[in-house]
Formats: C-alpha cells, structure tokens, sequence
C-alpha cells in the first residue's frame, strides 16, 4: 500500500495540473495485453466438454458444414476456439478520456459465453419454436465460459504497478497567474 502523502502549499499562484498523455499509453497496452490474454486462453482452452456433430460456431451458418464432431469447452473453461469468429471480435477502443479502455466482442455470444445464459425453449412436433410463459424454466441453459475475466485477473497485479506509476508522473505542480 502506498504511503500518504500530505502536501502544504503556501503559495496561492501554484496548483496541481494533471496530464493525461503518459496514462493513455499505459491504459491502451493494458488494454492490448488483457486482450491477448483472453486470446490465449481461448487457443489454449482443454476442450473437455460435451462432443458435437459437425463444425459449430459461426461457420456452420454460412454453409461450411463438415462432417465429424468438435468438443465444446466445459463449464468454467475459456470457450474452445472451433472458427476463430471469437478471436478475431475481440477489440481493444480507448475510451475518449484517455482514463480507460473497453474490450469489445463483436460476436453476439461472447457476453453469452463469458456470463452464462439460461432461456431458448424446445420445438414443437411441426419443427417450430415452442415459447415457455415468462419467468418459466425451459430447462436450457449455458453455464458461464469466462476468458475475459480470467484474462484480466492475470495480468491485474503488473497492470495496477503501471498505472499507479502512470498517474504519478502526469501530475505537476505549475504556476498559475492571478
């Protein structure tokens, strides 16, 4: 823990000014690490769950269905990577402030997989979806898959080192004219 720090000013014509330039760096390749992080774990997911019949994932809904099985990844494993859709949506937007950065999955199940999910229904005889009441349990559900926590719960103890020194160094005392 950091020791506190107490600070007299005597003169009125100095004040703290704060740069952000130095903590946008830091946050902007912590972004990039957390990011490659949940790549890795995603690469190097044991794939230990239930076995499927053909490709899955997004390319089995473009057409490209091969023959043979894929094993899905367990319940509190990182989701295995079948067609690299997950992979390649995973991006790294600094927020405007400088002060943050947003890891986005621009695959619509990623928030699925890393959060869990329960819901869908069964289809009836004639092939359509049957819809439970709400608030009714259709059985289904998808326990949680999580990489990006996992991949941020790594690298936290070097990320908090940097930015701490980060925010030390953008600070300054300068004058000002009164």
């Amino acid at each position: 823990m950091p020791a506190a720090i107490r600070l007299v000013i005597i003169a009125p014509s100095y004040q703290f000014t704060y740069g952000k330039k130095n903590l946008r760096k830091v946050m902007r390749a912590a972004g990039a690490e957390v990011a490659q992080t949940a790549r890795t774990l995603i690469r190097s997911s044991p794939a230990s769950g239930r076995t499927y019949r053909g490709i899955g994932g997004s390319a089995q809904y473009r057409g490209g269905y091969k023959a043979g099985a894929y094993q899905a990844s367990a319940p509190g494993e990182a989701p295995a990577n079948v067609t690299g859709t997950l992979l390649r949506s995973i991006k790294v937007r600094p927020f405007k402030s400088g002060q943050g950065v947003a890891i986005r999955d621009a695959a619509f199940y990623a928030l699925f997989l890393q959060a869990g999910a329960t819901g869908g229904g069964r289809k009836a005889q004639d092939g359509k979806r049957v819809r439970g009441k709400a608030g009714t349990d259709t059985g289904r559900s998808l326990e949680p898959r999580p990489f990006l926590t996992a991949a941020l719960e790594q690298r936290r103890a070097s990320l908090g080192e940097r930015i701490e020194n980060s925010l030390h160094n953008d600070i300054a005392l300068v004058r000002v004219k009164r």
